[in-house]
Order: C-alpha cells, then sequence, then structure tokens
C-alpha cells in the first residue's frame, strides 16, 4: 500500500507529472502571451492619446511608461506564478492564478481591438 491510501502508487505519479507538465505548459504560453500584451497595450495607449491629443512627443513619453509597468507588471506575474503554482498545482489551487492571467490578457486585447 502507498502512502496515500492507494494500492498503486503509479497511477497517482502519473496524474502530478501529468498536472505539472500542463501546468508549466500554461504558464508559459500566458508568459509569451504576456510579452505580445505588453506591446499591444503600449499601441492602444499611443492610439488613445492620439486621439485627444497632437504632441507625438507625449504620446511616445505615455508608450514609453506604459510599457514599463507593463514589463514590470508582467516580470512579477512570471516569477510568482511560476513560485506559486509550483508549490499548489497539485492541491488545485494554482488553476485560478492562471485563469486571472487569461482574463487580464483578454481585456488588454480588448482594449486592443476597441482603442
Amino acid at each position: 500500500m502507498s502512502p496515500d491510501g492507494s494500492a498503486s502508487g503509479g497511477g497517482n505519479r502519473s496524474v502530478r507529472w501529468a498536472t505539472r507538465i500542463l501546468a508549466i505548459l500554461i504558464w508559459i504560453v500566458t508568459s509569451v502571451f504576456g510579452l505580445v500584451e505588453i506591446y499591444l497595450a503600449r499601441q492602444a495607449s499611443v492610439r488613445i492619446y492620439g486621439r485627444f491629443a497632437t504632441d507625438p512627443y507625449a504620446a511616445t513619453t505615455i508608450g514609453n511608461v506604459v510599457t514599463l509597468i507593463m514589463a514590470l507588471a508582467w516580470l512579477g506575474y512570471v516569477v510568482i506564478a511560476g513560485e506559486y503554482n509550483l508549490k499548489r498545482i497539485e492541491t488545485g489551487k494554482g488553476w485560478s492564478l492562471y485563469a486571472w492571467a487569461v482574463a487580464i490578457e483578454l481585456l488588454i486585447l480588448i482594449l486592443y481591438l476597441v482603442a
């Protein structure tokens, strides 16, 4: 008998590895899409500013500030999501962080398409 109470520990172990691999793949995909979202957020902010003002230097500055903020947020997400899910994905608590990441990325995409 294995420590988790099942007759064979092999099936449980393969499910845990499959869960970890899936979590790592989703983490990589959301991280890559996050990089794309930085570009889209910059373009959306420049477009929005361009509709209301004519100063190209201010638009560039706003675009650079948005890029810096988004890059710091992306870096924080990559580090925190990696560490958080490394410890909690097997208990099922780590999936909510991925759901929030996908929701925020979709909102940025919608903002880009609307702007």
